[in-house]
């Protein structure tokens, strides 16, 4: 038996190293990929899809309601699920999924990960979202949907509910994991920059509120399903559908859906005022004590033909004057800002002040709105304003608010989402008319709603006609206005997509991780980090080291 050092030929040529596999391209690329841009790409896509379906019914309603008394008496038998579609498309469909892809997207290039915690998990809530979203469309296709006359189509609307709220609760749990412990070498907690942190605050609240949502559902579902027309658990059944979900468009829950928006202010303010943010925990505690005062809905009170005692409504006139004092702390932070710096006006600030402007005027009309109720029942004097369209004004000022802010972070983040930025004059014109089109729509209700008009549409109305008709004839224009800055906002994103010139890694002089990137980012997302001793490393690094915390 001859001994030789040679190895076989067959093992020589197995021990070669191999090229490595190509990656993969097309649809592959988007079903098989953990890559959290991609995914982010998905829940961006998929929610403006359903932007364009919810702003069709809203719009819609807006126009129907301008003559009311046809509505009581020949609206379509459809009106009521496109009512109800309004809220839940526009809320369920379209801003949270919004809001969570782009915090899946700019979370981890802004805290200097790698990746997105738990890859897999993100990619099965985003295409777990889209399966139940167009389940959800699917059942009010055939009748369903709270208030649907058919049974099948409002079991499959419960069902099809549950699956994106369980969706949601998923790509939280993801986001607010990859700022607690994908943080590299020197990101203290302290130094989070604020829309990473305001996106974990909004992570914490969904994740208490929207188990409490599904639950309720859930127990509807037993309702329609096992206890026949009158409710096997609480009664109701269908009937009481949308009631059991509304709660979330009420004080303080809808105030959750804003919390990303002091985020988006507290990293666009210090960028286009070329200065460091002012006392930057601060700025911190004040959006955690913001987002504490709108965790979930235990404060609200049970409004009804027989009044509660003043005494079980006290929590919630508490919370909805005392969350004032957050936003007021963070606009006074944001002026001390800009004194310091030279503020431009280009286009993702002026998204966030219009933002920030209407979430003011929201909270202002809440407070006013829940006072109001202590001066009926301790005076017995006065008609309580709860159950009015002052109730819808102030979810309008807040979910627009946040809608503009989201849409204002596709701009800014542009260069990391898709490589390119979008045409700031157009950007421009967006958010004016986003800020005609939210004054226009929800000031109208504060007026309507003052003079008596009930918050759900088609209600007969006893007093004012004339007046409430021209003040829903403003709101219905102001829907209008929105639909064209949501069509002139696609078409500026459809125009960049396209574009041959890439933006540059830093076009905005950002003070964070996300710009020490190229844009788009690689896989892996950075080849190296800059040091990190403050919240504003990329700012330490082009001004001023020495002010490093």
């Amino acid at each position: 038996m001859t001994v030789t050092e040679d190895a076989p030929a067959a093992a020589l040529a197995s021990s070669q190293p191999t090229a490595p596999p190509a990656a993969a391209t097309g649809l592959a690329s988007i079903l098989g990929s953990g890559d959290h841009k991609v995914v982010g790409r998905l829940w961006l896509v998929a929610s403006l899809v359903h932007l364009v379906l919810a702003g069709a019914a809203a719009v819609w309603v807006a126009l129907l309601r301008v003559d009311s008394d046809k509505l009581v008496t020949d609206a379509p038998d459809f009106f009521a699920q496109a009512f109800t579609f309004r809220s839940i498309g526009g809320a369920f469909l379209f801003l949270l999924p919004l809001t969570i892809g782009i915090a899946t997207l700019v979370v981890p290039l802004q805290v200097g990960a790698a990746t997105l915690a738990f890859p897999r998990a993100a990619a099965a809530a985003a295409w777990t979202y889209l399966l139940g979203g167009g389940l959800i469309i699917g059942a009010y296709a055939i009748d369903g949907g709270p208030f649907g006359d058919d049974t099948d189509g409002v079991r499959l609307f419960i069902a099809a509910f549950l699956l994106v709220v369980v969706a949601l609760i998923v790509a939280w749990i993801c986001i607010a994991t990859t700022v607690i412990a994908l943080r590299p070498p020197g990101m203290a907690l302290k130094r989070v920059p604020l829309f990473s942190w305001s996106s974990l605050v909004a992570a914490s609240v969904w994740v208490v509120t929207l188990p409490v949502l599904a639950g309720i559902v859930l127990i509807t579902y037993v309702d329609v399903r096992y206890g026949g027309p009158d409710g096997f658990i609480s009664g109701g059944g269908a009937v009481t559908l949308y009631s059991r979900i509304a709660w979330v468009f009420g004080q303080p829950a809808v105030y959750a859906f804003a919390i990303p928006v002091l985020g988006f202010l507290g990293s666009v303010v210090p960028v286009f005022t070329s200065t460091r943010h002012q006392l930057h925990r601060v700025a911190m505690g004040l959006i955690g004590a913001f987002g504490a005062l709108s965790a979930g809905a235990w404060a609200v009170p049970a409004f009804g033909a027989e009044r509660t005692p003043w005494l079980y409504e006290l929590p919630w006139v508490a919370v909805s004057v005392l969350i004032l004092l957050p936003l007021f702390g963070l606009f006074g932070l944001w002026a001390l800002t800009a004194r310091q710096g030279q503020p431009r006006l280009a286009s993702p600030l002026l998204f966030g002040v219009a933002a920030g402007l209407m979430l003011l005027v929201g909270l202002l009309a809440g407070a006013v709105q829940a006072i109001k109720p202590i001066k009926t029942l301790v005076d017995g004097e006065g008609t309580p304003l709860y159950g009015t369209t002052v109730t819808t004004s102030v979810a309008s000022y807040v979910v627009l608010a946040a809608a503009i802010a989201a849409l204002g972070g596709v701009v800014f983040w542009a260069p990391k989402i898709v490589g390119r930025q979008l045409q700031e004059a157009g950007a421009r014109l967006v958010a004016v008319l986003l800020l005609a089109g939210t004054v226009l729509w929800s000031f109208p209700d504060v007026i309507s709603g003052l003079l008596g008009q009930p918050a759900v549409p088609g209600a007969p109305i006893a007093d004012n006609v004339d007046a409430i008709k021209a003040l829903n004839t403003a709101s219905a224009v102001g829907g209008v206005v929105l639909a064209l800055a949501v069509a002139a906002f696609v078409a500026l994103l459809i125009r960049s997509t396209r574009s041959v010139q890439l933006a540059g890694d830093d076009p905005w002089s950002g003070h964070t991780l996300e710009w020490a990137t190229s844009s788009p980012p690689p896989v892996g997302n950075f080849a190296s980090l800059p040091a990190i001793t403050s919240e504003a490393p990329l700012y330490d690094a082009r001004h001023h080291p020495q002010e490093a915390d």
